[in-house]
């Protein structure tokens, strides 16, 4: 069910790491680079991290995507070269064999190069979800994951061999797709969108930590914030409801068999969930309709939000019931989803007073929440090597790190988190660099990441 991999997805982008170290603070995720002074650029966007639209072609870069998997399926799928995939990722950069992973992929990662530089994202999907609400299956923006890391090792090849070029055009591939993916009508899609950058933030970072790398400071600049967009997605979140609900009438009276249908469907929608506590739907209502206050609130709650008394009075319980539940769902729905464009710290205001109003069966307000959250981890991390970029450009007109960051001359974002500016500290000739975690992630190292600079002599 949609709402399944809706949850599997956000736990997966969540707890994705950052590439860090051991550190005896295990609250925080400790990234260590030694890095060199680097002027900006001349010009200034002679690097950029998107493909620009003097490169792009028209075509539709979803159908470009796929075309790859069905051409090249061996090597994607098939099992030795997935675990040596493995192995390369986690390899260090060092190790990495660069004859194995010199334009690792050929062909098969060409044609993403390809289909990320078509103009025209269409996911071909409105009509299904209209169609089938939460019940669309989604596999293509699963398979995008496996395309992803595929291109992290090209990533990393690249890096390694130094050729700075070829890895910026890598980079650009790999965000675009993430871009791509924020054109998606689920959130799911979104939070694929958000896989896709860290992977590839990680060996941008491993980039930034080499000899000789271009400084990148105006190319992250230049990237668009927020980078996944959600708002596309939460456009989709609204269209499942009209099919998820589409049995469930409000202008007549619901025979026995008809009930009987539309509660076995609803029991798979909560299935999973503890706001039943352990009960079945069909035992929650066979409690619930024994108690006349609560339906008779029920009822003053529909009539209120528009059907009439005299109708209502002709429902069976459990349709009122569950008539009440659709009203909350949409009601709850719209309160989180209303939030999509505003900050973090705003939307943790409002969040909580969305979920004060207690539980409902049909619920997305926690998932949101996690989505909007991991859409802002996302923008903090780009944010962070901004300011890392941001240190690179005063050392190379000064030939030391800054004391403070109001010392730099170049604009610097906001931690998205906070709305503050970030922690920065100089140790000597060491700097450290940190963000702030959201509410309730304090302890989680995922949201609290410690980068440690020292200039290469």
């Amino acid at each position: 069910m949609y709402r399944t991999l809706c949850l599997v997805a956000m736990s997966t982008l969540l707890a994705l790491p950052c590439r860090g170290e051991e550190t005896v603070d295990a609250k925080e995720t400790l990234i260590r680079l030694t890095v060199s002074p680097a002027a900006a650029p001349q010009p200034a966007l002679k690097y950029t991290l998107l493909p620009e639209m003097r490169d792009m072609e028209p075509g539709n870069p979803v159908q470009g995507y796929m075309l790859g998997f069905m051409e090249q399926e061996k090597f994607f799928f098939d099992k030795q070269t997935v675990e040596r995939r493995d192995q390369l990722l986690k390899m260090p950069l060092a190790e990495l064999p660069k004859d194995e992973v010199k334009d690792y992929g050929g062909s098969a990662l060409k044609q993403a190069d390809w289909a990320a530089r078509l103009d025209h994202a269409d996911w071909q999907i409105l009509l299904k979800l209209k169609a089938q609400g939460i019940s669309l299956l989604i596999p293509d923006v699963q398979q995008l994951r496996v395309l992803a890391r595929a291109l992290k090792v090209r990533f990393r090849g690249d890096v390694a061999d130094h050729r700075f070029d070829d890895a910026v055009r890598t980079a650009q591939t790999m965000f675009a797709l993430s871009r791509h993916l924020g054109e998606h009508l689920t959130f799911i899609g979104n939070l694929v969108g958000g896989i896709v950058a860290h992977l590839a933030i990680d060996p941008l970072e491993e980039m930034i930590g080499q000899p000789g790398c271009p400084n990148l400071y105006w190319a992250l600049t230049y990237l668009p914030s927020p980078l996944v967009r959600t708002d596309i997605g939460a456009q989709g979140e609204r269209i499942w409801i009209g099919p998820m609900f589409r049995d469930l009438d409000d202008k007549a009276p619901l025979s026995e068999a008809q009930l009987k249908r539309v509660v076995a469907f609803f029991e798979k929608v909560v299935e999973g969930t503890k706001i039943l506590g352990g009960k079945t739907l069909r035992e929650w209502l066979d409690v619930q309709v024994k108690d006349n206050a609560v339906v008779a609130a029920a009822r003053r709650r529909l009539a209120d939000a528009g059907i009439s008394p005299e109708r209502l009075s002709s429902f069976p319980a459990e349709q009122v019931l569950l008539l009440d539940e659709k009203r909350a769902c949409i009601e709850r729905l719209d309160d989180v989803i209303k939030v999509v464009q505003l900050p973090a710290s705003q939307v943790d205001a409002f969040s909580e007073q969305i979920l004060a109003k207690g539980p409902i069966l049909f619920d997305m307000a926690p998932s949101f929440e996690k989505v909007k959250r991991a859409q802002i981890r996302l923008d903090q991390r780009i944010a962070l090597l901004r300011h890392v970029e941001a240190l690179r450009l005063y050392a190379a007109e000064h030939g030391k790190l800054p004391a403070k960051l109001s010392d730099i001359s170049v604009p610097l974002p906001e931690d998205p988190f906070s709305g503050q500016p970030f922690r920065y500290e100089l140790n000597g000739k060491t700097a450290h660099l940190r963000g702030t975690a959201p509410k309730a992630e304090a302890n989680n190292p995922t949201f609290n990441l410690h980068y440690e600079l020292t200039l290469r002599n």
